[in-house]
Order: structure tokens, then C-alpha cells, then sequence
């Protein structure tokens, strides 16, 4: 798998990915909850706000993004893998690019929000490092401190 800035060809691709995963999850989508990925590149413009695509031969495998949230605070965003492909570690890669772009934005704190309902997501971030800072009814949120240097994000699979 390739990791790189999306490319404005690849957005369509990108947002059928991300609302194909909330269509699975719900099974519904409400559009007025994602104006982001109506105009990714708009909404993400490779300066504080970045959004990655994994690829491989069959075209985009995985999404992710990096938002700037505050001085040295970015969030993580829009994190989706195919489902065909889950469970092969495409989001694991995904995730340390994105801690990796956030450290060379001088990011020394990430933060993300997830579905509560969504087990297999939450143990996910716990088991990447990112502890529960808040919860309410349907959401928690994460915080993980970063340090130490950024890892080559230099990927394949």
C-alpha cells in the first residue's frame, strides 16, 4: 500500500469509501454531517489540514486525515478501510502516518472522537496508544501525547 495527499481525481473514490463505511455502521447516511468530504480539497488544503489515501493496484484501500485543532493539537479524522479489506493492518499504517505527519507539524498532542457502539474502533485507538479523555451517550474522545521522532512514512504492504 502507497500513502499520499489526495489527489482531486481520487476524492470521489475517497468519499464513497468513508460513507460506504458509515452506511454499513448505521445503515443510513444524514449528508449535512460530512460537509468536509463534499469538497475534500477545500476542506483540506496540505497546509494545516491534510487527507491521505492508501492505495494499491485496485485503487483506494484506506483514508485518513490530519486537522489542525489547536497550537500543537491536530485531530484525527476520517479514518476508513475498505471493507474488503480490513484486518490486514491498512488502518495500524494509516494511523502511525498520520502521528508522523502530525509530529512534523509540530503537533505534540493528537485527538480524535469515535462511536461508542463502534468496539472494534475504540480498541483500536486504546491499543495505539490514545486514552479516553471524555465520553457522553454516543461518542468518546481520545487524546495520545506524542513524542520521540517521526518514523520514514515510507510505507508498502
Amino acid at each position: 500500500m502507497d500513502i499520499s495527499l489526495i489527489k482531486p481525481k481520487e476524492c470521489e473514490e475517497a468519499k464513497t469509501l468513508v460513507l460506504e463505511g458509515f452506511r454499513e455502521r448505521f445503515g443510513w447516511i444524514d449528508d449535512t454531517l460530512n460537509p468536509d468530504i463534499k469538497d475534500i480539497t477545500r476542506h483540506y488544503d496540505g497546509v494545516e489540514n491534510h487527507f491521505f489515501v492508501g492505495t494499491d493496484e485496485k485503487g483506494i484501500v484506506c483514508t485518513g486525515a490530519v486537522k489542525k485543532h489547536g497550537a500543537s493539537t491536530y485531530e484525527i479524522v476520517r479514518m476508513s478501510v475498505r471493507a474488503d479489506m480490513r484486518s490486514k493492518g491498512l488502518g495500524r499504517t494509516m494511523l502511525r502516518h498520520l502521528e508522523d505527519t502530525a509530529k512534523s507539524l509540530k503537533a505534540v498532542k493528537l485527538v480524535l472522537e469515535t462511536n461508542r457502539a463502534w468496539e472494534d474502533a475504540v480498541g483500536f485507538y486504546k491499543r495505539s496508544g490514545f486514552i479516553i479523555t471524555g465520553e457522553n451517550e454516543s461518542r468518546f474522545y481520545f487524546e495520545k501525547i506524542l513524542t520521540g521522532p517521526s518514523r520514514t512514512s515510507s510505507v508498502s504492504s
